[in-house]
């Protein structure tokens, strides 16, 4: 009897070991109106955000009623966008007036308009400080804006382009990429530079902070590194395509997805550190937006002319089935991060 249960003791755990990795599967393609011209795109009060300098409109999309329910008008260039959804507030650059709309996400209304010195192009609220970070790339520079008093406190020369950005609250630390100089500047909490991670890499640009596992995803050219947050040296490197200018972490499914221009969509399991699964669709867009709530990614875009919106979403799948199957990766040897 005790030989019996062993054995199918091991034939569960076996079963067990190999029901792991997520693949993304496509939900649905739904249309949008007007022409295609997508900038960027988030999460906000349940809704899906989006900037559209192409027709100087943004865009609320319902995930439940998968339709556009409201849109703000004659907003000059707007691109990137932060949320603050403890105040109910979205804050979207206006780039063709060098200002910062202020957006109640209760009843989509235009609150007042932020100017900044430049023109703005990427946006992070960070809420710890109540501070709103602002890229410039026309003046290579971040700056720091009080929303409530309605104006920038301080401006931080880059000497770089500046491309996104994000916050670690434990550090008390922001940092940003640095496209054409190939670094991640480090900014303290009296808004100073204090360090530059240098690249092994060139054309670094969308970021994503992983405090749990001390690490920070840097998309750049044909591929997304890990680095370590206290020294910038990198740990891993995982293939990516060609343009890939958009990350996305799910801390909760330990994965990170990144999106590229020619439409296709990685996921990279952060426990096995490897890309478990890429999903090529039939939509060229490069920005996406993910709803932890629903486990659910949105990523406008275009296809034959027309605007769309891809809804995808993981599901589970065996280890078999997680190990992409290319020329150079034959289905008995996986695709691994290349350790540093």
């Amino acid at each position: 009897m005790y030989k019996v249960k062993s054995i199918l003791f091991l034939i569960i755990l076996s079963c067990a070991a190999t029901v792991y990795g997520a693949k993304l599967r496509q939900v649905a393609i739904v249309d949008l109106p007007g022409e295609p011209g997508f900038n960027e795109v988030a999460m906000a009060a349940g809704n899906v955000v989006i900037s559209r300098p192409a027709t100087n409109t943004i865009e609320i999309f319902s995930p439940v009623k998968r339709r556009v329910v409201a849109r703000i008008s004659q907003v000059e260039g707007p691109r990137g966008i932060a949320v603050d959804d403890q105040g109910a507030r979205v804050y979207v650059a206006l780039s063709g007036s060098d200002s910062v709309a202020v957006i109640n996400s209760h009843n989509w209304q235009v609150e007042k308009l932020i100017q900044v010195q430049q023109r703005p192009e990427k946006l992070l609220w960070v809420p710890e400080t109540k501070t709103l970070y602002v890229s410039s790339t026309l003046n290579r520079s971040v700056s720091a804006v009080d929303p409530v008093v309605g104006r920038e406190t301080k401006l931080i020369g880059m000497n770089a382009l500046p491309q996104d950005l994000v916050y670690d609250a434990g550090r008390r630390q922001l940092f940003v990429s640095l496209q054409d100089a190939r670094q991640i500047a480090v900014i303290d909490a009296n808004n100073q530079i204090v360090n530059r991670f240098n690249l092994t890499a060139s054309e670094p640009t969308s970021i994503a902070l992983d405090s749990a596992r001390k690490r920070l995803y840097v998309a750049v050219r044909y591929a997304v590194l890990a680095l370590n947050l206290d020294s910038g040296v990198e740990m891993f490197r995982f293939p990516a395509p060609g343009g890939t200018d958009a990350l996305v972490l799910d801390p909760h499914g330990n994965l990170l997805y990144a999106a590229g221009g020619d439409g296709s969509v990685l996921a990279i399991d952060l426990v096995r550190n490897m890309v478990d699964h890429e999903l090529p669709t039939d939509v060229k867009g490069f920005s996406i937006a993910y709803d932890p709530q629903h486990r659910m990614l949105f990523m406008p875009g275009a296809r034959e002319g027309r605007s769309k919106m891809v809804i995808l979403s993981p599901i589970s799948m065996s280890n078999d089935q997680a190990r992409p199957q290319t020329a150079e990766n034959p289905p008995d040897g996986p695709e691994t991060a290349m350790r540093k």
